[in-house]
């Protein structure tokens, strides 16, 4: 019940606030993944912001490995670079509460930024760090077109993901190119990955 409650609050509080909405598809040769995410400041000062990150994949050949998770963070800012955060993760029937810090940095011409998260999470009864981050670099080459890159990756004890897209961006409001999504296990030494065309809406 906790857990349906938390992941209610998640997408009440990303349904309700304004804020550029982000909507990705990668269209994979093993599976569809679906991303939506956005970061918002709460108030004027900046001082607080809440991030939301959520993921879909379909797999082609065996729906039992389809997955979702929800990810959230309630962020005060200390300084614009550094801040507390608190807030988890929803992965299937698995709720992972957090708490940590949030790191960030943008450059003057605001087409390079760095967003991250090192948290120590709580489950079944375990304590383990973790980090979750983005990384983009968007320079212009002309008044509507540029580059887009982009990567969004996650680490804990027992995995590692990496999420990289690279390609063109029109108006800041379409990006498409090709993407990967890499898995990495690190108890079994597997890496599976993920590679095919994406495309990007910003609402």
């Amino acid at each position: 019940m906790r857990t349906f409650f938390l992941m209610t609050i998640f997408l009440l509080v990303g349904a309700n606030l304004r804020s550029q909405n982000v909507l990705e598809v990668l269209a994979g040769n093993k599976q569809a993944h679906y991303i939506n995410y956005f970061n918002k400041d709460l108030d004027s000062t900046a001082k607080w912001n809440f991030f939301n990150l959520n993921r879909f994949t379909v797999n082609y050949k065996d729906k039992a490995l389809n997955n979702v998770s929800i990810e959230g963070q309630l962020t005060y800012q200390f300084k614009p670079w550094i801040g507390l955060s608190a807030g988890g993760g929803f992965y299937g029937e698995l709720f992972v509460p957090t708490i940590g810090l949030s790191l960030s940095y943008m450059n003057k011409k605001e087409d390079f930024f760095i967003q991250m998260y090192p948290t120590i999470g709580f489950a079944e009864g375990q304590v383990a760090p973790s980090v979750l981050g983005i990384i983009g670099y968007s320079p212009k080459f002309s008044k509507n077109w540029g580059l887009s890159s982009q990567i969004i990756f996650s680490a804990d004890p027992v995995e590692a993901s990496q999420i990289i897209r690279i390609g063109a961006n029109y108006k800041d409001k379409v990006q498409f190119g090709i993407g990967i999504d890499m898995l990495q296990n690190f108890e079994t030494k597997n890496l599976n990955y993920n590679l095919g065309p994406f495309i990007r809406f910003n609402f």
